[in-house]
């Protein structure tokens, strides 16, 4: 959004994208919520798609919610995560699958047995050693011949900059789910309705240069309406005058600004508030036994897959935050209970996806700023690693199966960038968003705008999308 003005005129000069989003947003009021007033009579989108993102910020441990189940791997993991460590999980405890690519058994951590349910239903599937990388990369190339490698590794903020950006320079701003909105226009012709939602506030994967996301609150109370006294007569006074301040000439390039986005704000819970509210609605059963956050912003998002006909959208893009990983110390009760939070909320989440009818339209991922260290911190811990593993649902996924090359489970060996059992990514971060970006409906001329560092990585398909 680019913005100038000019004080010896006193006159605003907006370029292109900008006074679209204006045109748009003095329409919008009226516009939506008359498709709110209307929402029984519109059709649902044929063709609908939408990517749900589920962020595991802190640095979930893959090597403790993915283990090697065979005698001989089983072994390779305990060697170094011992019984004494604090983070050995007993191989009796493990949750049994059967990648359909390998001849050796997996086991999933014990809090997962809703992800078991959803692997063996080959509804889920599995990607290796993925995350963030300049180039495909080698031990020897990374420790003895200068290859590039992203900046700041192991430092939560800038991992996290970087994975939700997809700039490893580590000072990209723009995520690239917000770049997948800017490329949506096309895809949802004669809407106004923002294509990205976030159920996590502003991240830097929402964050686009055209497009800006709608935050969506986990409770139906998305608008000026209820002043907590439920005298709702005020809340229309209030309501009315807002909208008669807001459409008051302004010249300040500023207050047009604001004045744009409080309007797309008013607009877009004209719709969303009656999505949020509806007392017909098939959601809440799925989740009524769940209480975490991420469970419940998964619930916001059904809501709003459920009101689709209101949006008017074809593409949407979804994103919600599930904290807690930076597990230094006590890891064990600390990400037991994150992963069984996380794979209850998943399961809820399909089972209400499949009851609207769009088993095979959405599609739901994690994303994590890096994985941990194989070997165990002093605590009972682990430290900040580098590849993790990395889950995609779906009915649109080739599920049931581990996709990627797994590390070889040795500190100091091929795939350690280090001694700790960092691993070298093997699947990139563009590798592993290319198929769902394409997927979705982005052209392939469009695929470098969304994921820039794509080229260095070929195709960028690792295989898991139908």
């Amino acid at each position: 959004m680019n913005l100038s003005y000019n004080p010896s005129r006193a006159a605003l000069s907006i370029t292109s994208p900008l006074r679209r989003r204006l045109l748009k947003a003095f329409a919008a009021s009226g516009l939506l919520a008359a498709v709110a007033r209307n929402n029984a009579l519109a059709q649902t989108a044929p063709d609908y798609k939408a990517l749900v993102c589920i962020y595991l910020q802190g640095g979930n441990d893959g090597e403790n919610t993915i283990i090697r189940n065979d005698t001989s791997g089983y072994a390779s993991y305990a060697a170094v995560r011992t019984p004494a460590s604090g983070i050995n999980i007993e191989q009796r405890l493990l949750l049994p699958i059967q990648p359909a690519s390998f001849a050796a058994p997996y086991g999933l951590h014990p809090s997962c047995a809703a992800l078991k349910t959803l692997f063996d239903q080959k509804k889920l599937a599995v990607v290796a050693n993925m995350g963030m990388l300049v180039q495909p990369s080698t031990r020897v190339a990374l420790q003895t011949q200068g290859q590039k490698r992203p900046a700041s590794l192991f430092s939560h903020t800038d991992q996290e900059l970087q994975i939700q950006s997809g700039d490893y320079s580590g000072f990209g701003r723009v995520g690239w789910g917000g770049r997948i909105a800017d490329k949506l226009d096309p895809l949802n012709p004669g809407t106004v309705f923002p294509s990205l939602i976030t159920t996590s506030g502003m991240k830097t994967f929402t964050s686009g240069r055209e497009s800006i996301p709608l935050a969506v609150p986990n409770n139906p109370y998305f608008t000026l309406y209820s002043s907590g006294n439920n005298q709702y007569q005020y809340d229309v006074l209030r309501d009315a005058a807002l909208r008669e301040i807001l459409a008051q000439s302004r010249n300040n390039v500023y207050d047009l600004a604001a004045q744009l986005l409080a309007e797309e704000g008013l607009a877009a819970s004209s719709v969303v508030f009656p999505i949020l509210k509806n007392e017909k609605s098939i959601i809440p059963p799925f989740f009524a036994h769940l209480s975490s956050e991420v469970s419940q912003q998964l619930r916001t998002v059904a809501f709003m897959l459920e009101g689709r006909a209101g949006t008017q959208l074809k593409r949407q893009v979804f994103f919600s935050n599930q904290g807690g990983y930076d597990t230094h110390g006590s890891q064990a009760g600390i990400q037991g209970n994150l992963l069984r939070d996380l794979s209850d909320a998943m399961l809820a989440f399909q089972n209400a996806v499949e009851a609207l009818g769009l088993g095979n339209n959405v599609t739901t991922f994690t994303l994590s700023e890096f994985g941990r260290t194989f070997k165990p911190a002093a605590n009972a811990g682990t430290d900040h690693g580098w590849g993790n593993y990395a889950f995609v649902l779906g009915g649109a996924v080739k599920g049931g199966d581990i996709y990627g090359t797994l590390p070889s489970l040795m500190l100091n060996g091929p795939d350690d960038v280090g001694d700790s059992g960092r691993w070298i990514p093997t699947t990139s971060l563009e590798q592993y968003a290319a198929p769902m970006v394409r997927w979705l409906g982005i052209a392939e001329a469009d695929m470098r705008y969304v994921l820039p560092n794509i080229a260095a990585f070929g195709a960028g398909n690792v295989g898991f999308m139908r």
